[in-house]
């Protein structure tokens, strides 16, 4: 059997992000409301016409390529970072990013389309990608096709439950970033659970080096990158 497709697939823009690496990026979207994502279009005759009607819709699908994991390969078996036993699942029963062509797919918030001088400018929410992520397409939310309330999920796949944070150290920012910090931790973007551990995530621009306490964290210190 011949399978036929696309011999190449050019990426569309990048998209910026609070994130500008893998570890502290939210596990699924729409879990940090508060994490916004950019992407900037040549005015062209074609993405001058190619959005014409997206304001219309309150969510979009972004498909993007996993890049950080390409030199890494694909694998068949994964081991699912929140899945508290040793089983291994497939990769196509995953989210992983280890996929053979290292594709994803999120659903984002609509925020905003404006349209410059020289450049095109699209802004979502509740992002769960890193800095630079290229993006290869973005298609519309459509609910009564894309939303199934009933459907099942595998056993490691229900919503996180967000921890208390705790401040330990004050440093004068704006509120937004507070929030989206607090929020990305409350997440606990941890792999392991070792509580004598602290941790380091950049995020939006500041490095914060966080500890699980007692079932909660504390945020021990915050510095501008």
């Amino acid at each position: 059997m011949v399978l036929l497709c696309s011999p190449t697939m050019t990426p569309i823009c990048t998209i910026e992000t609070p994130f500008k690496e893998k570890f502290g990026v939210p596990r699924q979207s729409l879990l940090v409301a508060e994490a916004e994502g950019r992407m900037v279009f040549p005015k062209t005759d074609f993405y001058s016409e190619a959005f014409r009607g997206i304001e219309n819709f309150t969510h979009l699908w972004i498909l993007f390529s996993f890049h950080e994991a390409v030199e890494e390969g694909f694998k068949a078996l994964i081991r699912p970072p929140r899945f508290l036993g040793k089983e291994k699942w497939g990769v196509f029963a995953s989210r992983s990013p280890h996929r053979p062509n290292h594709l994803g797919i999120s659903v984002v918030k609509f925020k905003s389309f404006e349209v410059l001088d020289k450049n095109i400018v699209l802004t979502v929410l509740g992002v769960d990608l890193v800095s630079g992520t290229p993006v290869l397409d973005i298609k519309p939310y459509i609910p009564y096709a894309d939303s199934y309330p009933d459907a099942l999920s595998g056993p490691f796949q229900e919503r996180p439950v967000n921890k208390n944070v705790v401040w330990k150290t004050e440093l004068g920012i704006d509120q937004k970033i507070k929030k989206l910090i607090e929020e990305v931790i409350s997440l606990d973007p941890r792999s392991g659970s070792d509580e004598l551990t602290s941790f380091g995530v950049s995020i939006a621009g500041y490095n914060v080096r966080f500890q699980m306490v007692n079932e909660e964290f504390h945020i021990l210190e915050i510095s501008k990158e």
